[in-house]
């Protein structure tokens, strides 16, 4: 069986359809697995009488052995390398490897391989993730970092509304502030809002905008605030009233 799959391996190598190619070498692999399963050398090393038994499973399964590195080889040069000094062998030229080793004999054994310890593996992830935290540069940010999340019923809580607002004044000793009186449709309400910087009195007055109706009314220097108009930007004369499209009208929530 092994010695049939020289031909379908080399072709699939030969056209690099390596998938193909290691598939049937897995295929392989299962059966020289399956084989020294069967066989459980290790059981028979346990009763003496049975020594040539063991001596003919076990050169069976280095034969196997032989011919998965051969098959191997192309894609696992320098464990290849190793498996010829550990066999004794002449530098495998593949696929001539139909001829089993028999009369042969091999070298003591190294581990052609060590298994990968979980632990090491973790402390490289760790030490690259500490590398790339002292590489990385924070990149600057444009714009202030979003708050703490809220429930839905929390944001429930705010009372959004159109508003028009009907006059607009300055206020004398307030470098920041206009006095805004808004129709929020059942009633008008007097807010005091810092968008001097940005907005003169006679442009905003007619215009729509959007206000937190339940906030508490809050007592100032001027006289009492009774909501808040929203707006965006970063102050001074960065600062942009938010607006609802046409059709929006006084005293329409905001949801």
């Amino acid at each position: 069986l092994f010695i049939e799959a020289n031909t379908s391996i080399a072709e699939h190598y030969e056209s690099r359809e390596f998938g193909k190619a290691m598939r049937e070498i897995m295929a392989l692999a299962d059966k020289a697995n399956q084989y020294i399963d069967e066989k459980k050398p290790w059981l028979i090393a346990k009763e003496p009488e049975r020594a040539a038994e063991l001596h003919e499973v076990s050169s069976m399964g280095i034969n196997l052995f032989r011919l998965l590195t051969a098959y191997l080889k192309p894609v696992l040069p320098v464990m290849a390398q190793h498996a010829e000094v550990f066999l004794n062998i002449d530098p495998m030229v593949w696929p001539d490897q139909s001829q089993p080793l028999t009369g042969h004999t091999i070298n003591p054994f190294q581990p052609l391989m060590t298994r990968v310890d979980p632990e090491k593996i973790a402390a490289v992830v760790d030490a690259s993730k500490e590398n790339l935290q002292k590489t990385e540069t924070p990149k600057p940010r444009k714009f202030d970092p979003i708050s703490e999340s809220i429930t839905f019923d929390d944001f429930a809580k705010l009372d959004l509304r159109i508003a028009k607002i009907i006059n607009a004044e300055p206020i004398e000793g307030a470098d920041k502030l206009l006095q805004l009186t808004v129709d929020i449709g059942d009633e008008t309400r007097n807010i005091f809002a810092g968008i001097k910087s940005a907005y003169s009195p006679e442009d905003l007055i007619g215009r729509l905008t959007l206000v937190v109706a339940n906030l508490q009314p809050r007592k100032m220097r001027f006289g009492m605030s009774e909501g808040m108009v929203l707006a965006a930007g970063p102050g001074g004369k960065d600062i942009w009233l938010l607006s609802p499209d046409p059709g929006a009208v006084p005293g329409m929530r905001v949801k």
